[in-house]
């Protein structure tokens, strides 16, 4: 399976840059408004960081916030999807055609043995996989395309997966404008109600900020849909308690001892379930862009769990069942 980071993970075109660098400023409005010298230090170091790479870097190169606004999930499989990319990133792949992206013309494989290759033949040119990032817009892959090579690709072994993971799921993916405003809606949340920010000055900051973009000047940010109240900052969508607080106001759980290597890191303080994760308040899916400003929240990691694929109406209607069911309402 690939497990190596995304094919051209070190190369970024000069518009991935300016994003990339236009999250950074969003990110020191913020810890400039945070007071204590030591906090400022563990927000840079844990959610702030940032890294001019299409996968957020190697290790713990970027933050948090870059790797949960900015960038797609990692993946590993055999398959050709990216081990982190920018969510921004042209060619996608689709179980049906989505009206954000144009259909490629085909794919056909290059090289022998291990130096096989995908290329994508789109308006008859040829873009194989190192190269796809650079594509001025936004095309997609469906299985027809991939369909005459599968007899090949069931034998591939892990390291063409490796060299040729290129591509992003449609569920994942957004426009820039989008990564950029829920970069800035998880860094005030954190900012604010994790380091003692100030609400309003970094909300202004910020918004301010996004106004004066020179990315591209035919989209006016901050949009619509980007939240202004402090409470749909800081709380969890799911439970409407404070990110800071245990998920429902409940007593927090004691977690049994698990042995752990002594020699690698641990990761078990991401498993408590008042830990914050990214929650997407209604399910992505592959025919529209759902990683935006109206969707994306920090939320408690019991609450996103509980959540699974679901919408937070449907899991609220369910939960509303067990209760019921248990005799539970008051």
């Amino acid at each position: 399976m690939a497990t190596g980071r995304t094919i051209s993970a070190n190369f970024i075109t000069a518009k991935d840059s300016k994003i990339i660098s236009l999250c950074g400023k969003i990110s020191n409005l913020i810890m400039g408004e945070i007071k204590d010298k030591n906090s400022q230090k563990e927000f840079l170091k844990d959610f702030a960081r940032i890294s001019y790479t299409r996968d957020a870097g190697a290790g713990v190169a970027a933050g948090k916030l870059q790797r949960d606004a900015l960038c797609t999930r990692g993946r590993q499989g055999k398959a050709p999807f990216s081990n982190r990319n920018l969510r921004w990133h042209p060619l996608i792949v689709a179980a049906n055609p989505v009206k954000y992206a144009k259909e490629i013309d085909k794919i056909v494989i290059e090289g022998k043995d291990e130096s096989q290759t995908l290329v994508f033949i789109i308006n008859g040119k040829r873009y194989p996989s190192p190269k796809v990032y650079e594509l001025s817009q936004r095309y997609v892959a469906l299985p027809k395309h991939w369909l005459p090579h599968i007899d090949n690709l069931k034998h591939w072994s892990d390291n063409l997966w490796t060299q040729n993971s290129c591509v992003i799921p449609s569920l994942e993916a957004c426009d820039w404008n989008d990564a950029v405003e829920t970069y800035a809606i998880l860094g005030i949340a954190v900012g604010v109600e994790i380091y003692g920010a100030n609400f309003e000055k970094v909300f202004n900051l910020i918004t301010d900020l996004l106004s004066k973009q020179t990315i591209d000047k035919k989209i006016t940010l901050p949009s619509k849909v980007f939240p202004n109240k402090k409470s749909d900052f800081i709380n969890c969508p799911m439970c409407k308690v404070s990110i800071t607080g245990n998920q429902a106001n409940m007593p927090e759980r004691k977690r049994g001892e698990v042995w752990q290597p002594a020699w690698r890191k641990t990761k078990r303080g991401e498993g408590e379930d008042s830990s914050i994760q990214i929650m997407h308040v209604n399910p992505l899916i592959e025919k529209t862009i759902g990683h935006n400003a109206e969707n994306v929240r920090y939320g408690h990691r019991w609450c996103n769990v509980s959540m699974t694929d679901h919408s937070l109406e449907e899991t609220l209607d369910f939960m509303e069942y067990i209760v019921r069911a248990h005799k539970r309402c008051k």
